[in-house]
């Protein structure tokens, strides 16, 4: 099966996904800031909700793995988790459900990777040259290990040999599947740079995942003369780029966040180099512009989409709430502001530019569109002009309700960050009780994870047969983490939507 993302919503059929390593079990208080994270996890009890995951995914994915899953816990518990470790003998190892520790595994049998990636992990690490002697001569699956955990088992105990990678938990910031083409990720912080090292590395080496596509993978750069600027210069033009910002919402259209981790030069670049490839036939790019705020890292964690005529927002971006409260009491600051009487959203723009496929690309053209009022309006657009929705029938469930202060909490627990299995059937966490509410009303059957497993192992229940369906997962660990289900994917292929 070839990779190939042309939606979010159609069926999906192969994923990337990495399940919580020994790493993520050592955070420190005092090293939240440098790896990105707010609070400690309890590694049994986020392995566990992981775990869970991991089971949906198979059932939808690759039922005859599932069905191994569960006859091997049925045999050896459920406490056994060796079924879910690269590396081991019990590994599920499924061809539609992949961990990234497998794919490093993989590469690292090739001598040339393997010499490679070491020289460029112990460059970014500043490692000795005995520590690089001794990872060399380490055999693949130990090597693939070390890369991730940062551990190195030393006389019977685990040591740091470098920093963690806590986050590879959320594979959708490594890359993005544009079609058939790979847009790899360009970390913008120093925790997250070995996570963009290790995917570029299985990008161009890995012979089964991406031997068709080395010619279409993306990598957006800066000018060749930014390294001569001055530092402010520099800072105000790198770029950087993660997955969570970049969502391929239709065959024609892209959708691209400035946010804390896409800067405003990789969108440019982005837009460049897109209008640039006629065969990707992507006509629109949409920028989202949001603020550099920790709560909203990503555009996904602000909006996903549920089906081609529904979707999940949280209404701190509204311009519809705003005039709401308008209604109920006129603020007069945005005068103080801007003078204009009209209510805005100063927060975000969203902004358009287009390209018909026939039309040569020139890098001095203006594709400028347009730009949109608000968050709805571009969700609606989406609705209508690229799925043939009517108007009147595009639905926005807003994170609770827009209930102060539930709206704000349960965003922050990725109540706006859905997976879509297919359309219409979502997974979610299930600590966003207000939300969830509101996908009830919408007409949506609620089951948790745990119940719907035990429903799909017992065969009372086929996956084929479900629809309209936001399924709950265990998250009093997972969502400590900072990331939905929908951080937590990397898509490598989906149904296209007719």
């Amino acid at each position: 099966m070839k990779n190939f993302v042309s939606n979010e919503i159609g069926t999906l059929r192969k994923i990337l996904i990495h399940s919580p390593d020994s790493g993520i079990g050592k955070i420190l208080p005092s090293k939240f800031k440098d790896w990105l994270y707010d609070d400690t996890v309890h590694l049994p009890k986020i392995r566990q909700e992981y775990d869970e995951y991991t089971r949906l995914l198979l059932h939808f994915l690759d039922p005859e793995k599932a069905r191994y899953v569960r006859d091997f816990h049925a045999k050896n518990g459920i406490e056994n988790r060796n079924v879910y470790k690269p590396g081991k003998s019990e590994y599920f190892d499924s061809k539609y459900v992949i961990d990234v520790q497998k794919l490093l595994g993989d590469i690292l049998h090739s001598e040339k990777a393997k010499i490679r990636l070491v020289s460029a992990v112990c460059a970014l690490e500043n490692c000795n040259r005995l520590l690089q002697n001794r990872l060399e001569n380490m055999p693949p699956i130990e090597l693939a290990k070390v890369f991730i955990t940062g551990l190195i088992d030393e006389k019977n105990e685990q040591k740091f040999i470098f920093p963690p990678t806590p986050n590879l938990v959320f594979t959708r910031d490594i890359g993005i599947m544009l079609k058939d083409h790979l847009l790899l990720s360009k970390s913008a912080t120093p925790a997250r740079m070995r996570e963009s090292l290790i995917a570029k590395y299985i990008a161009i080496f890995h012979e089964n995942l991406f031997n068709d596509a080395r010619d279409k993978i993306i990598e957006i750069s800066e000018d060749s003369d930014f390294f001569l600027e001055e530092e402010a210069f520099q800072r105000e033009k790198i770029i950087t780029i993660e997955g969570g910002d970049v969502m391929m919402i239709a065959p024609n259209h892209l959708i691209v966040g400035c946010s804390e981790r896409t800067s405003k030069s990789a969108a440019d670049g982005i837009i460049h180099r897109i209008f640039s490839l006629p065969d990707l036939e992507i006509e629109r790019i949409s920028i989202v512009q949001i603020p550099e705020v920790r709560a909203q890292m990503h555009i996904d964690t602000i909006f996903t989409q549920v089906r081609r005529d529904t979707w999940v927002m949280y209404g701190g971006y509204s311009k519809k709430v705003a005039l709401q409260k308008q209604d109920i009491k006129r603020d007069y600051t945005s005068y103080f502001k801007t003078g204009d009487k009209e209510i805005r959203n100063d927060q975000m723009r969203i902004l358009q530019f287009e390209k018909p496929t026939s039309q040569p690309y020139s890098p001095s053209e203006n594709y400028f569109s347009k730009e949109l009022e608000g968050l709805e309006d571009l969700l609606e657009q989406v609705s209508v002009r690229d799925f043939g929705v009517a108007k009147n029938d595009v639905k926005i469930i807003y994170s609770a309700n827009n209930e102060f202060p539930y709206s704000e909490r349960e965003q922050w627990t990725d109540s706006c960050n859905l997976l879509a299995l297919k359309e219409g059937v979502v997974i979610g966490y299930d600590r966003n009780d207000k939300t969830i509410e509101q996908f009830q009303r919408t007409g949506f059957e609620i089951i948790t994870a745990k119940k719907l497993l035990a429903e799909l192992e017992a065969e009372t229940r086929n996956v084929a047969d479900m629809s309209d369906t936001l399924i709950l997962l265990s998250s009093s660990e997972l969502s400590r983490a900072r990331g939905g289900s929908h951080c937590m994917s990397c898509p490598l292929h989906r149904d296209e939507v007719s």
